[in-house]
């Protein structure tokens, strides 16, 4: 199974994640400023990763996936998030998000350095789900 993870980043902590997750499954993390070079069709699998700021994605994923729709909707798909709350108001912000991008597999983090760094059980069982 290939997996490629697209994210767009702007403090680390959404990269960290998506670095994190293609170590695990042998994929490849792309920031979304790069992933137009990328035949999303050679992949199995198609993660997308983002940060929250002011309740919005950034624009530049929220139009890359628009413009994708298509192929990521017919392959096995996924969204993360990275955002400020926990527990229930981080649940309902994710799937907000998730709702807009189109993407039903979904869930968030909280600070996804220190995940990383300290505690990847969350992201092991999104990557499980994938």
């Amino acid at each position: 199974m290939s997996t490629i993870i697209i994210y767009a980043s702007s403090n680390g902590n959404t990269k960290a994640v998506a670095e994190y997750i293609a170590s695990k499954t042998g994929g490849k993390a792309v920031d979304v400023a790069a992933a137009a070079s990328e035949d999303l069709n050679s992949y199995d699998t198609i993660v997308i990763g983002g940060r929250v700021w002011a309740g919005k994605l950034p624009k530049d994923l929220v139009e890359f996936v628009g413009k994708n729709k298509s192929v990521i909707d017919s392959k096995k798909s996924a969204f993360y998030v990275c955002c400020m709350y926990n527990e229930e108001k981080g649940q309902k912000q994710c799937d907000k998000l998730a709702s807009e991008m189109g993407i039903a597999k979904h869930t968030f983090f909280n600070k996804g350095k220190k995940l990383v760094q300290n505690d990847t059980s969350s992201i092991d069982a999104f990557i499980a789900s994938l």
